[in-house]
């Protein structure tokens, strides 16, 4: 028989198996967390990826049935939100709208039809190139920077960069910056020698 030590504490069977326990719970209390977290974000990420091109842009529609040929008044066109992939450079937007009333329809629209510059009659506007956001001075010109207006021809310089013109424009450096709806001015890109 051994002797007892008197110092030790009395052993509880259980004692270990609490301790097991105790771990295998913690941990998959912590793995049962960090899938938690890690199927969140995935199911964010996905919800934000399905969303993306599908965000409302306000555009200009026309709001009644327009003939060939009528001249556009405020009372024949709306706005209207569409998705965002299919808004272009090349579609009326709200603070646009002003250029195009008292203009005439080169074809016919029906109601609802967002508008398009080239639905426009453009011999007494010549098409120019304004910022769609702040461009930065030392940034390059970029596609996504630029749509197209129309511009009265008395108001025209040789500065403004006309749509024709748009392939040399971009990819220049800007030398002075651009706020949004700003005209871009060849003034303001870098010049074509350097």
């Amino acid at each position: 028989m051994t002797p007892m030590n008197p110092h030790a504490a009395p052993r509880t069977g259980s004692s270990g198996f609490v301790f097991g326990l105790s771990i295998g719970l913690g941990l998959t209390l912590a793995l049962a967390c960090f899938g938690s977290a890690f199927g969140f974000s995935y199911v964010q990420k996905k919800t934000a990826d399905a969303r993306k091109g599908w965000n409302l842009v306000p555009v200009v529609i026309a709001a009644m049935d327009i003939e060939e040929g009528t001249t556009v008044t405020m009372e024949m066109i709306s706005q209207r939100s569409i998705p965002e992939q299919f808004v272009t450079s090349s579609v009326v937007k709200p603070d646009s709208a002003s250029y195009v009333v008292n203009q005439k329809v080169l074809v016919p629209l029906q109601a609802g039809d967002p508008l398009l510059w080239s639905q426009f009659e453009t011999k007494k506007q010549q098409v120019v190139l304004f910022a769609t956001s702040d461009v930065a001075t030392g940034s390059s010109l970029k596609e996504a920077d630029c749509e197209e207006r129309p511009l009265q021809a008395d108001l025209l310089t040789p500065s403004w960069v006309r749509t024709e013109d748009r392939p040399r424009a971009l990819g220049k450096k800007v030398l002075a910056p651009f706020r949004k709806g700003d005209p871009i001015l060849w003034t303001h890109l870098e010049p074509q020698g350097k």
